[in-house]
């Protein structure tokens, strides 16, 4: 099995009527920066690791069931709503490291990659926005067409920017804002097309509609 997905839980989150209020949620923008960071791993019998925070009393195993790896820390969810945004980026990233390095220990793994991609995460100042997948040229390649993620701790605006040969932004234009987690607005994300020299499209998944922008509009 290949390992490359990281996720966090609390036991507390089910209680939470507000969603958006979850750590399992506001954690996803941090753990999927982690996950482009990390370098993969052949493991026997682990593809994701879910990091688990309880009040009291973590196991001290892990269960590991068709390659879903579960380890429990010790960490009060209840402390981490009182935090500001920035502040609860470094916490994930903190609390995701620890129950990492648990499963590290546990397996004798060597730790490099995993260091790795915290520090990657750290460095980046928690930068949690990305582009998806590959630019696309306009047919006559006088322009470039990106979609562009911001991934924060409560949405994710999922944007189309346009950008002139020179690499200067022309035009930003969000199509879609959505909760932060994959299952959510994953399905915004089907293919970026140019529909014309002028005009570029955000396919849905699976490309039954699309959001278009066309240069004449903001020029």
């Amino acid at each position: 099995m290949i390992l490359r997905n990281f996720l966090m839980y609390a036991n507390e989150d089910m209680g939470i009527k507000e969603v958006h209020k979850r750590l399992s949620f506001q954690s996803r923008c941090i753990t999927s920066t982690y996950e482009r960071c990390f370098a993969k791993l052949q493991t026997t019998d682990i593809r994701q690791i879910n990091v688990s925070c309880v009040k009291e009393f973590p196991k001290s195993n892990l269960i590991v069931v068709d390659g879903f790896c579960d380890v429990e820390i010790l960490y009060d969810v209840s402390e981490f709503l009182k935090l500001d945004d920035q502040e609860k980026k470094e916490v994930i990233l903190d609390k995701l490291k620890q129950g990492i390095d648990k499963v590290v220990e546990l397996n004798n793994w060597e730790i490099t990659s995993f260091d790795d991609a915290y520090n990657c995460v750290k460095e980046s100042g928690y930068n949690t926005n990305y582009v998806w997948k590959k630019p696309k040229s306009s047919p006559n390649r006088s322009y470039k067409a990106e979609v562009f993620i911001e991934h924060g701790l409560h949405s994710c605006d999922i944007n189309i920017i346009i950008k002139d040969k020179k690499g200067q932004e022309i035009t930003k234009k969000r199509v879609a804002s959505e909760m932060p987690d994959e299952l959510v607005f994953g399905h915004h994300l089907g293919e970026l097309k140019w529909l014309s020299n002028n005009e570029v499209a955000l396919f849905n998944y699976p490309k039954t509609n699309y959001v278009s922008v066309q240069l004449n509009e903001h020029q």
